[in-house]
């Protein structure tokens, strides 16, 4: 397997790019979003400060996550330049509400080698992604459209929304 990821993460903290994803379907997923139960969830997780950080749906469900996630893989594949089949995908939503926040945690439990978040909906004020590296703390201001890679060691959290709007993004780690 390709060392590409550890290497990076050495010399950077983080990689951020855009996705080109058109706007409207970033928009369609996260209108459909606000439209489903919670029964359309498979499995909810990490239960803190009254909210799950991670629920689980499949991507048939909401139309244009699949295409999405589609994009994802494609492009940690091309990094990591292995195929995209021989790479194992784990994803969650991540919906936050005013008021809300995502605890300092890091994803080093498995054989992860990239984990990231994609930005689907934001509102202005809705919290910044914090990495803490040894050195430094730091903050990223999230954009719809825009894509975030570290490393899964790196603690990291996502601070409080003070906006009177939700942000709904996808968290993934890829092995």
């Amino acid at each position: 397997m390709s060392n590409t990821s550890f290497t990076l993460f050495d010399r950077v903290p983080y990689l951020q790019t855009r996705l080109m994803i058109p706007d409207e379907i970033n928009q369609s997923i996260y209108d459909y979003f606000l439209t489903i139960s919670n029964e359309d969830f498979k499995q909810k997780s990490h239960y803190f400060h009254g909210r799950y950080e991670n629920l689980y749906v499949d991507e048939h469900k909401i139309p244009g996550l699949e295409l999405v996630l589609k994009h994802i893989k494609a492009f940690v594949a091309e990094l990591l330049q292995l195929e995209a089949e021989k790479l194992k995908f784990g994803y969650w939503l991540n919906a936050m509400n005013p008021g809300h926040l995502t605890t300092r945690h890091n994803h080093d439990d498995n054989d992860e080698l990239i984990s990231g978040v994609y930005y689907l909906h934001v509102a202005k004020d809705s919290g910044d992604l914090r990495l803490f590296t040894e050195n430094m703390v730091v903050e990223i201001s999230p954009q719809e459209g825009n894509m975030v890679l570290f490393s899964p060691q790196l603690d990291h959290e996502v601070s409080l929304n003070e906006s009177e709007g939700s942000r709904l993004s996808i968290g993934f780690n890829v092995g």
